[in-house]
């Protein structure tokens, strides 16, 4: 370990971090995909009320749930949007709703891209040499800083004061995500800052704290608590109209 200077790939090693990194993401993507089958499974319902007695014989070959591939296709777009916009989030004619969106979407986007840098483009992302400040991988990031601090520091703001008809009520699980996902976020920009400063073993310490917080919060907040709904809502509303289409 350094301590004249910041190397933090000597101390962590980003290539290593990366493995760890890929085989968390296909544990948790193997959890969050199980659960959406069996979701998608319960939505389409019997697969035989999409099959019609005279309609048999020409079924296409490739079918899921009973439905045909191509339906599947042609009703996509309904996903998409829905996953990248959360626009049934914003559906009310209500000001305060609008501003829960845009916090939402803050939050949303601003996680995915920083677990996108920091999952799937750590060798990019981690390393020893400061980045231009008009790289995009550096504005990436310190958007993506500014939009989860700002987003569930509103929405914690909102629990407490109840602010809203959608903080109301609100489970300890929505305390926990916003409370770690903060965390995470916070020590993660704290490491930048140290390295700028060139603070060796601020940065290591840091590090491992961030790792503490970031590595729990994944593994319990995206396959199993309510920020699943990223994923869940759109397509519970793409296979609703899979199934509309398929029964017209």
């Amino acid at each position: 370990m350094l301590t004249d200077r910041v190397a933090l790939n000597v101390f962590a090693p980003n290539t290593t971090i990366e493995i760890l990194d890929l085989i968390m993401l296909a544990v948790l993507s193997f959890l969050l995909l199980s659960n959406a089958f069996f979701l998608a499974r319960g939505v389409m319902g019997n697969a035989a009320q999409y099959i019609k007695d005279d309609d048999k014989a020409k079924s296409p070959a490739i079918m899921i749930f009973g439905v045909s591939l191509s339906i599947y296709f042609k009703e996509l777009k309904e996903f998409i949007i829905h996953f990248f916009t959360q626009k049934k989030f914003a559906s009310c004619e209500d000001k305060k709703q609008n501003i829960l969106w845009i916090n939402h979407l803050l939050i949303m986007t601003g996680y995915s891209i920083i677990f996108l840098l920091v999952v799937v483009g750590l060798r990019w992302f981690q390393r020893d040499e400061i980045l231009s400040i008009f790289n995009p991988i550096r504005f990436l990031g310190y958007y993506s800083t500014f939009a989860i601090l700002y987003g569930t520091t509103y929405a914690m703001i909102g629990r407490l004061k109840k602010s809203s008809r959608s903080h109301m009520k609100s489970h300890s699980t929505d305390w926990a995500f916003l409370i770690l996902l903060w965390l995470t976020t916070f020590t993660g920009i704290l490491i930048h800052f140290t390295r700028l400063l060139e603070m060796p073993l601020s940065t290591y310490y840091i590090y491992v704290i961030h790792l503490m917080i970031a590595v729990p919060m994944l593994v319990i907040e995206v396959p199993f608590a309510k920020w699943t709904h990223q994923l869940y809502r759109p397509l519970v509303l793409y296979l609703m109209k899979v199934k509309e289409r398929a029964l017209t």
